[in-house]
């Protein structure tokens, strides 16, 4: 028995993807068929990455921080985007369109895609969402608190947390903020 690797590189829009594909053969007069077979199946999967560009754009997976936003370029033209899961995160296209806005929302993942004037995707990926790195979770029991340490604890009211825990630190965040806008 004999392995056969072979490797093709492709080089697209200053991407490179590389192609690996191996068979194990028996007799000489074998693996040569055994070599066809894998151009064969190196072949359709450079044209496979060649003329599927959505698929991949699907390799970038960005990540956001819950309740933070994060500016990403788009593709030239893009005219609308489309979101997989509105509760996990929320697309917002700028006027000038080569621009938007993604705000974490939720934890998980969800996807987005760009489409231009004409409804063609132009690009999509992947779009996580996680907790923050100042974070500080206090478990009771079943009941859960959460406190943002930048650079003291402090309590936040964050989703996952306790619901009466979350009514009362998302009650006084409400009359804070009323209270500094003169909204009371």
């Amino acid at each position: 028995m004999e392995y056969q690797l072979d490797h093709v590189s492709v080089v697209r829009n200053g991407k490179t993807m590389r192609f690996k594909a191996s068979c194990v053969t028996g007799s000489r007069a074998r693996s040569i068929g055994a070599r066809a077979i894998n151009r064969l199946g190196l072949m359709a999967a450079m044209m496979i990455y060649w003329y599927s560009p959505p698929l991949r754009a699907m390799e970038e997976t960005l990540v956001v921080t819950i309740d933070q936003a994060r500016v990403v370029t788009v593709p030239a033209g893009t005219e609308a985007l489309v979101v997989g899961n509105a509760a996990i995160a929320d697309l917002t296209l700028l006027k000038q369109g080569a621009t938007m806005i993604i705000t974490g929302k939720g934890f998980g993942e969800t996807n987005f895609i760009a489409l231009d004037a004409a409804g063609k995707p132009l690009v999509q990926s992947l779009i996580r969402v996680v907790g923050g790195r100042n974070a500080l979770l206090v478990q009771r029991g079943m009941g859960r608190e959460s406190y943002a340490c930048a650079p003291q604890c402090l309590p936040t009211a964050k989703l996952g947390d306790d619901a009466k825990y979350f009514v009362e630190v998302a009650g006084q965040v409400k009359d804070h903020n009323a209270q500094a806008t003169g909204l009371q």
